[in-house]
């Protein structure tokens, strides 16, 4: 049983993490595109045995995946999920619009959307959605060229931004979540389903205009039932079989509304279960990918709290002019592992989401109070470390 991984960058477990979680009882097989990066290819072929072929021929992708001996396939990218789909000889995974009109159809949501002909379109749209308007492109990912549009002001940033044309875009109706006791926590969750196991994952504040910052574990939610329960209906509603899954969740009060539902392991997600919990969620995606039979696996047990923090540049920044060092991150009290930190004369482009954060570091606490505590100041830290500068040169 040899389970073949479409790899590209930016995947929610690496090369590395995959083969880790596999050890030597789960062969995989690495997929990548013909045209991909000679680093990916390097660190791919160290790994793993590896085949190439052209990832807009699913067709030619099976064949080479069988050629190979491999039984199953899956991908941890978003952007590839509608490839293993086909291959996997499923409905390819639909984008935004597509999803949204099948959830709405089976009953697990009420959010108005609509495709964008025209950027234009906005400005009547925020008349009739009083609440707001989202736009992304119908195949975005990371948060990338995301807004929330909330006021006039917003749209015509918006519009002003998009003179020279965008992406593909979708819109929806903007809802709101239910507000939550601590501040550092957004109103919106995400629901990790990985085969049997699911759990609620809390989310920090968007920063503008509209970039994730953070990710929480244990959630401090006390009842989750539901939640799991709306995003396995979810789920369903697109008919997406077994597997692992992301699903983002306003919760309400008489009932919760779905952002989006994403094919694939959440970002962080089997990091976190690593640093803070008992269950290895990485190697458990990867026997529900191959069709393992299912682990009696349902339940997950913190041992500590712990959060990853996404630092976003300013929206105004285009380039980085002073910037702290790794060494004294990681002094700051409750830090796990820095990850990254950008450095000073590297450029900033907000429109890549939760990409373009300046630094990703990781956090622990005995419980939710200590871990916020130490989430905040480690914010109030970097934004006095970093300085930016827009596009003229001046301070942002």
């Amino acid at each position: 049983m040899t389970l073949a991984i479409l790899i590209a960058d930016r995947g929610s477990l690496t090369p590395v993490e995959i083969v880790t979680a596999a050890a030597d009882t789960l062969p995989v097989l690495f997929v990548l595109d013909r045209n991909a990066e000679d680093r990916l290819r390097l660190v791919a072929e160290a790994l793993a045995p590896t085949v190439y072929a052209d990832f807009t021929d699913a067709a030619a992708c099976a064949e080479a995946i069988a050629k190979a001996g491999a039984t199953s396939v899956t991908t941890f990218t978003d952007r590839l999920c509608p490839l293993a789909a086909e291959i996997r000889g499923h409905d390819p995974w639909p984008h935004k619009e597509e999803q949204r009109r099948r959830l709405v159809a089976a009953g697990v949501s009420r959010v108005r959307s609509t495709a964008l002909d025209d950027p234009g379109q906005t400005r009547t749209l925020l008349s009739q959605w009083a609440s707001g308007v989202v736009v992304k492109p119908v195949n975005g990912v990371a948060s990338a060229h995301t807004w929330l549009l909330r006021t006039p002001r917003d749209v015509e940033e918006f519009l002003s931004a998009h003179r020279d044309g965008a992406p593909r875009l979708f819109a929806e109706e903007y809802i709101a979540g239910l507000p939550r006791e601590t501040p550092q926590v957004a109103d919106y969750v995400s629901v990790e389903l990985v085969g049997p196991l699911a759990f609620v994952t809390d989310r920090a504040p968007l920063a503008l205009p509209c970039r994730e910052t953070g990710l929480m574990w244990p959630t401090s939610l006390t009842e989750t039932t539901r939640l799991v329960t709306t995003a396995r209906k979810a789920v369903e509603a697109l008919a997406a079989g077994p597997g692992s899954y992301h699903v983002e969740i306003k919760p309400g009060t008489d009932r919760d509304e779905i952002i989006e539902v994403n094919g694939r392991l959440g970002g962080f997600v089997a990091r976190a279960a690593a640093y803070g919990a008992d269950v290895d969620v990485a190697r458990l995606a990867l026997d529900v990918a191959a069709g393992a039979p299912d682990r009696p696996i349902q339940t997950i047990t913190w041992r500590r709290c712990v959060a990853v923090l996404l630092f976003p540049a300013p929206q105004a920044a285009r380039r980085i002019s002073r910037a702290p060092d790794r060494r004294s991150l990681s002094r700051r009290p409750g830090v796990l592992a820095v990850d990254q930190v950008r450095g000073a004369g590297e450029p900033c482009a907000w429109q890549r989401g939760t990409d373009d954060a300046v630094a990703t570091i990781w956090l622990t606490g005995d419980d939710h109070r200590e871990l916020w505590a130490r989430f905040q100041d480690l914010t109030e830290h970097l934004r006095e470390a970093f300085a930016f500068v827009d596009g003229e040169g001046n301070p942002t």
